[in-house]
């Protein structure tokens, strides 16, 4: 068979595939059968009380509707990320079997469709509202943003034209939005640690380049003149990693950062059970907010809870000398007046 032949060949296979594909769509533009992976449930959307996931590594996640929007049950009722709810519950209504494929539990591993409860891989999501519930495991990813899915008691796997992502774990569900105070903002930070180390930044105006570091101990010099200057961006754009009930009494702080902006308004940030310092400082803390005069609903919002914050951040809430200084030697002790 010559060249022009193995080409003329080739198109015509190419021609039957998009003819074959076009015979299997409807007329919506959707692949295969076109039929609903859940019926009824794009009906009984808005009128969902609770959602389930189960996954199989145990982190499972309960959802439910109150009187103040969705919470989440496993992290006290703090409030759930309606976006990522949203997104998730849309898709499941939308979607569409694009094909069937194995209905025998023993293939359920190869498409990421068994049931969790039964050792499965599989994630499992169980919606409920008032007069309706659906339950469905979905399985691995396919292509074109597709995935693999099953409804519950069903033996019948299929593939379905839509890929709702679930986050990895709880924290994922979380209403990760805390606070955004540009450091433009900043007039002054100062940190204070509970065995009496304290450092203060400031700025004289907004038009300032850098933050100047108050009190430094004599003889020692900072690493670099903006050194401190990311200190006063923490609370840019804040967002949590994770949340928890804060006790009814907490202890003392081990660290107290409090900004003040140009404005008046004054953010205080209480650290706990910091540990570490440089890259690995604050591994293990949990903060609090107050603020005044009140911004944004801060304090109604954070009030009676605790907070892990990315490490980025809470790197800076708990910087000491020895992160903002030229190395010295060991008789310079690091203190302030």
């Amino acid at each position: 068979m010559n060249t022009r032949h193995v080409g003329v060949l080739a198109a015509i296979v190419v021609g039957l595939v998009i003819l074959l594909f076009a015979l299997q769509t409807d007329d919506t533009g959707t692949a295969g059968s076109g039929e609903r992976l859940l019926p009824g449930l794009e009906t009984a959307a808005n009128g969902l009380t609770r959602i389930r996931i189960d996954g199989p590594g145990g982190d499972d996640v309960t959802l439910r509707r109150g009187d103040g929007g969705w919470v989440i049950e496993e992290r006290g009722g703090y409030p759930a990320d309606i976006d990522t709810l949203r997104s998730i519950v849309l898709a499941l209504a939308e979607a569409r079997i694009v094909e069937q494929k194995t209905a025998d539990p023993a293939n359920y591993g190869r498409l990421g469709v068994g049931d969790p409860a039964e050792g499965g891989d599989g994630d499992k999501v169980m919606l409920e509202s008032e007069g309706a519930s659906f339950a469905v495991i979905l399985g691995d990813p396919a292509r074109d943003d597709f995935r693999y899915a099953r409804v519950a008691g069903d033996a019948r796997s299929v593939l379905i034209d839509r890929n709702p992502v679930l986050p990895d774990d709880v924290a994922g569900w979380l209403d990760d939005d805390l606070l955004d105070i540009d450091a433009g903002r900043v007039r002054r930070v100062t940190i204070r640690h509970d065995d009496g180390e304290t450092i203060v930044i400031e700025k004289e105006d907004e038009t300032q380049d850098a933050f100047t570091v108050l009190d430094v101990p004599e003889g020692r010099e900072l690493q670099y003149a903006s050194v401190a200057d990311p200190v006063a961006g923490v609370l840019t754009d804040l967002k949590l990693e994770d949340v928890r009930r804060a006790p009814v009494e907490p202890g003392e702080a081990d660290t107290t950062a409090v900004f003040e902006t140009f404005d008046g308004t004054t953010v205080t940030v209480t650290v706990d059970d910091w540990v570490g310092s440089g890259d690995d400082a604050g591994e293990l803390s949990w903060v609090r907010f107050s603020a005044a005069p009140d911004i944004d609903g801060l304090n109604e919002r954070t009030a009676g809870w605790e907070y892990r914050l990315p490490a980025y951040k809470r790197t800076q809430l708990v910087r000491r000398w020895e992160d903002l200084l030229k190395a010295g030697t060991a008789d310079e002790p690091l203190s302030t007046p």
